[in-house]
């Protein structure tokens, strides 16, 4: 099973079409916000509201069903920024989610934290921290998580 991570595009569309058209038989695209387009523009992603998307509304939050895997995404803006990987496996736990997906910060980050893992896929548009715009790919094999970091340059 795969399943597509990605986040703060900031109205570009040209890459998320790029994520579709290259990830066509993922099981599941995850949007975790600050899309900044119309609701039209993410029919392939379950996405939600970033503290960017003025304009065009989603959910603040979502739990996504995948082959009997639940996950938590939100964009995290609302979570405290020193306990931010604490605050999100307790809302994911709250949820009955074994992954948490989030977005906000415009840094890839993987972590699992009090049994959640978190994923963080890094922004489309640019990252925080200097590293090249990112995306991640998650895939679960006989229950084990594996995730990998996908550079928006190698689309």
């Amino acid at each position: 099973m795969e399943i597509l991570i990605c986040s703060d595009n900031h109205g570009k569309k040209i890459v998320l079409k790029q994520l579709v058209d290259q990830y066509q038989n993922v099981d599941a695209r995850i949007h975790c916000g600050d899309i900044e387009l119309p609701n039209q523009d993410l029919v392939d992603f379950y996405a939600v509201t970033g503290n960017n998307d003025y304009y065009y509304r989603y959910p603040d939050d979502l739990v996504v069903e995948v082959k009997g895997h639940r996950i938590y995404v939100t964009h995290s803006h609302r979570l405290s920024f020193r306990n931010r990987l604490e605050d999100l496996a307790v809302l994911a736990k709250a949820h009955n989610c074994d992954i948490a997906c989030f977005g906000h910060t415009h840094r890839y980050e993987v972590e699992t934290v009090d049994g959640v893992l978190c994923i963080n896929p890094g922004s489309l548009y640019y990252n925080r921290d200097g590293s090249e715009p990112s995306y991640a790919i998650l895939s679960i094999v006989d229950g084990e998580f594996f995730v990998k970091r996908k550079l928006v340059s190698e689309l």
